[in-house]
């Protein structure tokens, strides 16, 4: 079969690799559909989570081909999404069931350790229908079917962080997560939500939310305080935002968020930056905010909320390329102000 395969930072072949078999427990896709993750970008620009030889990908949809004999509910034909990654089994987190925090999960999750989805093919082990496979909706484009992944974080993201007596939020970051992030706030929790981002394209596509800004043209406390006053704490003055999510990871961003949290409020921080970020530790203890990290997708979620109309995945794939053009569409995705969601058909 044809896949993608990472030479290093910034370099990926095409070329052909070895049929995946399927175990007893296990399923085969053909791959219709997989997105460009963040995480796929920055392993494409700095070579980590990943190493020579890896087959990415992981926001993929495709149509089951073959099945173990040991699989039940699934069957050849069927459009699925899904992910899957063996855990060791012995470590205190897979003892106490937190399986996303095992130290082998990077090396044996999709994408990651195991060969992903930009493949004409790939395998999801231990298939089990409604934990690590669900079926797409009918009236999901292939396209939007790739989007459940990416809706899972957020979905994922916005359980962790929202807090019944919370209003008011600031989403840093216009990209795939943190438009389905501000979506899920504001149709799901009835937020007021605010989102912070450069690209004209993708305040464009902040389908719903209340307000836009971009933060190299204006000053987002000032902005804030406008709008919802003035966030005076011990030695200073920012926002009034109960919930602040850093979908972007730039160097600015996590500064910004303790800037426009309130006091005990929460920061969510979603993006992987690609360098260090220096944290005013000053802002910290005086405003004592919750700052809850976040890994994972509830791809279940994703799929109920994809049903019940609760997100609007219209236009946000912005581009699609043939598997043998991944390299440009790894640069597309890389400029914000041209694209939201590229994906590769295979």
């Amino acid at each position: 079969m044809k896949a993608a395969i990472f030479r290093g930072a910034q370099s990926m072949e095409v070329n052909k690799v070895a049929p995946l078999a399927c175990g007893d427990h296990d399923i085969i896709l053909r791959v219709r559909s997989c997105g460009i993750c963040g995480s796929d970008l920055h392993s494409m620009r700095t070579g980590d989570f990943v190493s020579e030889g890896q087959i990415m990908g992981h926001e993929f949809v495709g149509e089951v081909t073959e099945t173990g004999s040991n699989v039940k509910g699934i069957q050849s034909g069927d459009r699925v999404v899904g992910s899957s990654a063996v855990f060791c089994g012995e470590c205190q987190w897979c003892q106490t069931g937190d399986f996303i925090y095992c130290p082998e999960l990077f090396h044996t999750a999709i994408g990651y350790g195991r060969p992903g989805g930009f493949s004409e093919y790939v395998r999801i082990e231990n298939a089990l229908l409604d934990q690590t496979v669900f079926h797409v909706p009918e009236n999901l484009l292939d396209e939007e079917a790739a989007l459940m992944e990416p809706l899972g974080v957020a979905a994922l993201t916005v359980s962790k962080v929202h807090r019944a007596s919370f209003k008011r939020a600031v989403i840093l970051g216009g990209g795939i997560i943190g438009n389905l992030t501000a979506q899920l706030l504001k149709n799901v929790y009835n937020y007021e939500v605010v989102v912070s981002e450069p690209s004209e394209l993708r305040r464009n596509k902040a389908h719903g939310v209340d307000h836009t800004i971009n933060p190299f043209e204006q000053d987002l406390i000032p902005f804030l305080q406008e709008l919802w006053g003035e966030g005076k704490y011990h030695f200073g003055s920012g926002g009034l935002a109960d919930l602040v999510i850093d979908c972007a990871g730039g160097r600015q961003t996590f500064i910004q968020s303790l800037e426009a949290v309130r006091s005990k409020g929460i920061i969510g921080v979603v993006a992987l930056p690609d360098q260090p970020v220096p944290v005013n530790l000053m802002r910290v203890v005086h405003k004592a905010p919750e700052i809850i990290g976040v890994l994972g997708s509830d791809m279940g979620a994703a799929v109920q909320y994809a049903s019940e109309g609760k997100v609007n995945l219209n236009a946000l794939v912005s581009h699609s390329y043939d598997l043998e053009d991944i390299e440009e569409a790894f640069k597309i995705q890389q400029k914000a102000e041209d694209s939201v969601k590229v994906v590769v058909k295979p």
